[in-house]
C-alpha cells in the first residue's frame, strides 16, 4: 500500500503560515491605528458637557497636532465649546486623543 496519500506535502505547513502573517500584517496595517474622527471626537465631548449645562457653541481644528504629556507621545485635535453656568457663558479649551477620542487636556477660560 502507497502511504503518500495519507502523508502532508511538506510545504503545506509553511506556505500556510506565511499567508496568515502577510495577510495578519496588511490587516494591521489597513485597519491598525486609524484615526477618530474630529467629529465623532467633537459629539462626545458635546454630550459629556452636555450633562452639566447648555453648549451654546463649539468648535474643533480637524487637523491633528503633535501632542506630549510625560513620556506618552501622540496625536491631538484641539478644540473648544461654550458653557452655561449658573446662567452665564463660560468658555473651555480642550486637547482630544486623535486615534482614541479620549480627553487630554481641558482648560477653563477666564473672561
Amino acid at each position: 500500500m502507497n502511504d503518500s496519500n495519507n502523508t502532508l506535502n511538506p510545504w503545506l505547513v509553511p506556505v500556510t503560515l506565511g499567508a496568515s502573517g502577510v495577510a495578519g500584517f496588511l490587516a494591521g496595517k489597513l485597519f491598525g491605528k486609524r484615526p477618530y474622527s474630529a467629529n465623532r471626537a467633537l459629539k462626545q465631548i458635546r454630550r459629556d458637557f452636555a450633562k452639566e449645562g447648555t453648549i451654546t457653541g463649539s468648535w474643533i481644528d480637524h487637523r491633528q497636532t503633535p501632542f506630549q504629556r510625560f513620556a506618552v507621545k501622540t496625536s491631538a485635535y484641539q478644540g473648544g465649546l461654550t458653557r452655561l453656568e449658573d446662567g452665564e457663558p463660560v468658555n473651555y479649551e480642550f486637547k482630544v486623543d486623535a486615534f482614541t477620542g479620549s480627553l487630554l487636556e481641558l482648560k477653563r477660560l477666564e473672561n
